[in-house]
């Protein structure tokens, strides 16, 4: 269980997570737990995952030794990318793709929200790709923090104050997060001038 949260605005983008994992009812806060960073450096991309602590250790690893399969730039990117790393995933790191019955394709068994200077990303588990122009959240508090995001957005420029009170929310009131939080700030790659 976890809280990922990202808000863009201008120029800056802001991804922020909490620092608790969870094993069933079992809370694990990150004063017994060194490795409570949620979020991950692949390049100029900053990604907070969601899904099975051990999901943490697989996309570290692969970041580790695959950074050529890190290509986040765009929507597309992100799809292609982790085509290939779902296929490592797998063969590599043995996960189990089944989630249900009646799924349409493969699970990765997580989640990510990515943000780099292009913009704000979400990969679900059966790769789906979506790009966001304010906010999103993933993770077992998404409903409180977007509705914080909500909120706040249109109240002040600053995303990482923002992101802070969204995670901050979620891990007042879900059970499956918990602060301390932790946050990276990113600045945007302003949009391309229309050619004349």
């Amino acid at each position: 269980m976890s809280i990922i949260v990202a808000v863009r605005k201008g120029d800056q983008a802001v991804l922020a997570a909490d620092t608790a994992q969870s094993d069933d009812t079992l809370i694990m806060k990150s004063k017994y737990l060194l490795n409570h960073n949620k979020l991950v450096q692949a390049g100029d991309s900053w990604i907070g995952l969601a899904g099975w602590s051990a999901s943490q250790d697989i996309f570290e690893s692969l970041v580790r030794n695959h950074e050529e399969l890190m290509k986040f730039g765009t929507r597309q990117e992100i799809f292609d990318s982790f085509i290939k790393i779902h296929k490592l995933m797998k063969d590599e790191y043995f996960i189990d793709t089944q989630e249900d019955k009646e799924q349409p394709v493969e699970s990765s068994q997580m989640s990510a929200i990515i943000v780099n200077p292009n913009g704000l990303f979400e990969i679900e588990s059966y790769r789906s790709v979506s790009e966001y122009s304010q906010f999103w959240a993933l993770g077992s508090g998404k409903r409180l923090a977007l509705g914080a995001l909500h909120a706040l957005y249109d109240q002040s420029d600053d995303v990482v104050a923002i992101a802070k009170a969204a995670v901050t929310a979620a891990c007042e009131f879900d059970d499956g997060c918990a602060l301390p939080l932790t946050w990276q700030a990113i600045t945007l790659t302003p949009p391309a001038a229309p050619s004349s």
